[in-house]
């Protein structure tokens, strides 16, 4: 899990548009108000300075420029995160930089209350920097360098403008704190977010740095832009250009921050609580309609299992859980007193639980409902495992038997029949005695034959020792009627219990094309088609044949259902019978 808390947009809606009302578009009202306002506000330093010959005119225009920038970055990240204080405080960094630029009007009034809030901009940066991206400040040493930069940059610089004019030891020491305090949040703010670098991956790396590196840098040279301009022997108007410019981009990159980090349009509960009801959505659908509304992609619903006594995802599988993490939220899901799931969000970027939790009581019937279901599949996944397990099973024990068969009991009829025949062979033995013993070796030979024809029903050796291939082809070749066999697949990458079931199948299938449908010619076609294994098996016989005949047929139509294959029979009367299967190789 990184650090950023920047995800990629989801594709699709979760709910329909025309359920956006509420709350929502009383913001959207609001926001225009505000947008209003911002154009009123940029006006009217400008019509100030008109009046006022001791104004800088260039200046004002140039100020109120970039505060249309940072207002109109602020709206807009309102506007598409509502309950993310991200936009607001950009919205908060443009009246900064707003009351820093009055003084330009030449206005007595308006120029003290430009020097007093001369460097907020520095404080609101920093404040967004360490907020980024649920626009709240995580971490204790994110919360003490935001205030010591609030500090540094509003408390101190109202004290030297008090003590500015009589006090000028007072005045020093002030400014001197200042740039102490100063050099110690810049020092803090990037041990902040060189961690946060640290812990974020590749991906989201790529949206942190550059956002990060341009934050950082803007800090430095919005401090020390006028120093730097007058070292160099510059107008102090450079210098000003040069750090209204580096203002300007601040927004804009951390705008472009939540568009390209990821960050979805929030929605409203309401809304999501009639869409349940109207659509009576479940499962995959209701986490990416929350996650939709909270604008958390990687919100995830969890649900209890009582009978596990852990949660369980929405197809019953148990999860491991989150709640260790500290930046991942936790928000149980309850009916009455009843625990039935939980709500796994990003705090970073829900910093605040609150909406989390409402639309908890908004999903628990939903939720309760899904609970039940994920239990039903886990119980079914269990029972699909065992009858796997059974199948397996009788696979090893068909092996053993058979290896039984061919190594012991074919061994010795073989030493016996051996011994049979050594006697028939012996000078001393009397003529019957030969003869009995002859007649004892053909005994002998027919039962191994029998044995020998037993075992391979059991476990053809060409099965084991070549593969399915070899096992089928052999198949093919003992048919007494015309038979064609044609295989694209590779033995190496299909289990032993696939193995099995295929090779039960085919000789299933030729046996029923030769005793019962009257068939001149069959074909077997083998292929592996994405991680499936494909057999066709297609005779000329009479047809009509159903799955519920034969209790052969009906033995491998369960064995296919339980390894999640497919079983189809397409068997007109008097054109044939086809027998499709499909298999998992794995």
């Amino acid at each position: 899990m990184s650090d950023s808390g920047i995800r990629t947009p989801m594709p699709a809606k979760s709910i329909p548009a025309r359920l956006r009302t509420g709350r929502g578009a009383s913001l959207r009202v609001a926001l225009v108000v505000l947008a209003v306002c911002a154009l009123l506000l940029g006006l009217l330093p400008i019509a100030v300075g008109v009046g006022n010959p001791n104004s800088l005119m260039w200046a004002v225009q140039f100020f109120t420029a970039v505060f249309w920038v940072w207002a109109a970055a602020g709206l807009l990240a309102w506007w598409r995160r509502p309950d993310n204080a991200m936009g607001a405080l950009i919205f908060g960094g443009g009246l900064a930089l707003y009351l820093a630029g009055l003084g330009n009007t030449g206005v007595v009034e308006l120029v003290t209350v430009s020097a007093v809030f001369g460097t907020a901009p520095l404080a609101v940066t920093v404040h967004l920097l360490h907020a980024f991206p649920s626009g709240r400040v995580r971490g204790r040493l994110s919360m003490v360098t935001v205030v010591l930069g609030y500090v540094t940059s509003v408390a101190l610089q109202l004290a030297r403008v008090l003590l500015s004019p009589g006090a000028p030891e007072a005045f020093a020491i002030a400014t001197m704190t200042q740039q102490a305090l100063g050099i110690a949040v810049m020092v803090m703010t990037s041990i902040v977010l060189v961690q946060r670098l640290l812990r974020a991956d590749r991906r989201h790396r790529r949206v942190l740095l550059p956002l990060f590196g341009y934050g950082t840098i803007a800090v430095l040279l919005l401090a020390l832009a006028g120093p730097l301009a007058r070292a160099f022997g510059l107008d102090a108007s450079v210098g000003g250009s040069i750090q209204l410019v580096i203002s300007a981009g601040i927004p804009i990159a951390f705008l472009l921050g939540v568009l390209l980090g990821g960050f979805t349009r929030t929605g409203e509960l309401e809304p999501l609580s009639a869409w349940l009801g109207s659509t009576g959505a479940t499962g995959a659908a209701v986490a990416r309609a929350l996650a939709s509304t909270l604008g958390d992609e990687s919100l995830r619903v969890v649900y209890w299992s009582e009978r596990e006594a852990t949660y369980v995802d929405e197809v019953g599988l148990p999860i491991d859980s989150e709640r260790g993490d500290p930046d991942r939220g936790w928000s149980e899901i309850r009916v009455d007193d009843r625990l039935v799931g939980a709500i796994s969000y990003d705090a970073r970027m829900i910093a605040d639980p609150a909406p989390v939790q409402r639309a908890g009581d908004v999903l628990a019937i939903a939720v309760d409902r899904e609970r039940l279901t994920a239990q039903l599949m886990a119980s079914n996944e269990a029972l699909t495992q065992s009858r796997v397990r059974l199948i397996e099973a009788a696979d090893r024990e068909r092996t053993r038997i058979a290896q039984d068969l061919h190594d012991g009991i074919q061994v010795q009829l073989v030493l016996l029949a051996l011994a049979a025949q050594t006697i028939a062979n012996s000078p001393d033995a009397s003529p019957r005695t030969g003869e009995a013993s002859a007649e004892l070796r053909r005994g002998i030979d027919e039962a191994a034959a029998d044995l020998r024809r037993l075992v391979h029903n059991v476990l053809p050796s060409s099965l084991t020792e070549r593969g399915l291939t070899a096992a089928t082809e052999d198949l093919v070749d003992r048919l007494s009627i015309p038979a064609t066999l044609d295989a694209e697949i590779d033995d190496t990458t299909i289990s032993a219990t696939t193995t099995h079931t295929a090779y039960f199948i085919v000789s299933e299938g030729l046996t029923n094309a030769v005793k019962h449908s009257g068939a001149t010619s069959v074909r077997v076609r083998l292929r592996a088609e994405a991680n499936r294994l494909m057999i066709d098996i297609r005779d000329n016989g009479v047809g009509g044949v159903s799955m519920s005949q034969g209790s052969g047929l009906r033995g491998l139509i369960d064995r296919v259902d339980v390894l999640g294959g497919k079983f189809a029979i397409d068997s007109p009367r008097d054109h044939g019978t086809r027998l499709m299967v499909e298999l998992p190789c794995a």
